[in-house]
């Protein structure tokens, strides 16, 4: 087993939580708005900077951010890196019929329904992976807390640079998962949430194995009614260390005021996002839900 250690690198993490949508009504827009996302980048946040592998000015937070936004974010934080490469997103995620690609729905994102229906405003999963190995990065992780998550499996499977990208996804392939409360972080968020703030080393790779183990014992479910079980891909014998200690005495306190940075928009006015449709042959749902 090779461990990457990223202690004493150049190290980037980009949190991606798309919260609040610009369309939600039907014909065009997304199943609504995701309270509980803003919930995950706050404490997903404090976790990592508890976890005393990345500094705080390693962490980039971006807040519903448009697709330009995101791109723009993207490359910085991928050119920045030179150790490891962190990328969370959270938000509605979408699949066409073929299943063979998953669209990250940033917040001016539309659906476009049909036989080949077409995701204006969303970012390509295997567009933002070329992103990310476009960087000097010893080692990319991609956490997805998002509908169809699973369906990254695939794309990661036919990478030409996979060895240095490892992969956590919240839910199988082709599955709906719901987003929770609104007054609490995703199911999945926050499980992970949790198993970061134990006071003990974690890598991806552990933290995968004890969230599969944590969701089934929840008894949670995605939204067809299936067992809701996280997936996780990484070339044999590759992980990565995400949390050396947490330190409990290090409260860092959260807030939702400025400044904010290049590619952030905090989030205001957030509502509940209504149930999950489909459109077409092609199927959108929420993505952290």
């Amino acid at each position: 087993m090779t461990r990457f250690d990223p202690r004493g690198r150049v190290n980037r993490v980009l949190l991606v939580g798309v919260s609040e949508y610009d369309l939600t009504q039907p014909p065009h827009g997304v199943p609504g708005d995701l309270p509980a996302v803003k919930h995950n980048l706050n404490r997903l946040r404090d976790a990592l900077l508890r976890g005393r592998v990345f500094g705080e000015h390693e962490i980039t937070v971006a807040r519903s951010p448009s697709r330009d936004d995101f791109d723009h974010a993207l490359r910085r934080t991928a050119a920045e890196a030179e150790g490891l490469l962190f990328l969370y997103f959270s938000g509605h995620g979408a699949i066409p019929s073929a299943g063979d690609e998953l669209f990250l729905q940033m917040r001016n994102a539309s659906v476009v329904a049909g036989g080949h229906a077409v995701f204006p405003g969303a970012e390509m999963f295997s567009t933002a992976l070329t992103v990310l190995a476009a960087g000097p990065a010893e080692r990319i992780v991609v956490v997805l807390d998002c509908c169809f998550a699973g369906n990254a499996a695939w794309i990661w499977e036919t990478f030409r640079d996979k060895r240095r990208v490892l992969l956590l996804m919240s839910v199988q392939a082709n599955h709906r998962i719901d987003a929770g409360d609104a007054t609490t972080p995703t199911p999945f968020t926050g499980e992970l949430v949790q198993l970061l703030e134990q006071d003990e080393e974690s890598t991806l790779q552990d933290l995968a194995d004890r969230l599969r183990e944590r969701m089934t014992a929840a008894g949670h479910k995605t939204v067809r009614g299936e067992p809701w079980e996280p997936q996780s891909r990484a070339e044999p014998g590759e992980d990565v260390l995400l949390s050396g200690r947490s330190a409990a005495s290090v409260r860092l306190p959260m807030s939702d005021s400025g400044p904010w940075p290049s590619g952030e928009r905090p989030a205001s006015g957030e509502r509940q996002g209504g149930g999950d449709r489909q459109g077409g042959g092609d199927r959108g749902g929420w993505g952290a839900g």
